[in-house]
């Protein structure tokens, strides 16, 4: 579901720059009897969400329930996608598990802050090969009754000729907490999906 909101960098960008330089967007992925799904697959396949929309493009969610590789295989990996052929794109993404305990999104999971280039030919999209230990996702708050649910939460770039983002590593405490509050006290459209 598209959504058009600018996002407000305060250290980087004024506000008015925001809504000239960012579409964002969030979806929200729904997986359910973990516990089968995990068996029905091996190391290196995914569980991939329904494909939606952010700033004009199609994405999708891939979840890896024994990791991406075998070098990651004690990890469940977590990974978005561009789907459109021919078109590259730079966005800036975050994923996080829904914390069954508080209604509320994971904070131990890995933040990457930095502009990143995403092409439909690339093997693989960006996130994280080792997301979680899946021994300690699978006894956290992220599982319940076998459930998990994702959010992923997308920034897209519209003009990469003609703004320069610097990498944000340094920031991402600061992004991470600014995006939190602003994807949970905002006007957005979430667009849910469920598979099984």
């Amino acid at each position: 579901m598209l959504l058009l909101t600018a996002f407000f960098f305060s250290f980087l960008i004024t506000t008015s720059q925001a809504a000239d330089v960012f579409l964002t967007g969030s979806k929200t992925f729904e997986i359910t009897d973990y516990s089968v799904v995990k068996k029905g697959v091996s190391t290196g396949n995914c569980i991939q969400s329904d494909p939606f929309t952010v700033g004009g493009y199609q994405w999708a969610i891939e979840f890896y329930p024994l990791g991406f590789n075998s070098a990651n295989s004690d990890f469940v990996s977590v990974l978005v996608r561009l789907l459109n052929p021919k078109k590259v794109v730079k966005a800036i993404q975050t994923h996080h598990f829904q914390d069954w305990n508080t209604t509320g999104w994971s904070t131990d999971t890995p933040v990457d802050s930095n502009l990143r280039t995403f092409s439909a030919n690339d093997i693989t999209g960006w996130g994280y090969f080792d997301f979680m230990r899946r021994s300690n996702f699978e006894v956290s708050n992220y599982l319940r009754n076998n459930t998990l649910v994702i959010k992923t939460n997308i920034w897209v770039l519209k003009d990469s000729s003609s703004f320069f983002l610097p990498p944000l590593s340094d920031a991402a405490g600061h992004l991470y907490s600014s995006w939190n509050k602003f994807f949970q006290t905002a006007d957005v459209s979430v667009d849910n999906s469920k598979s099984g």
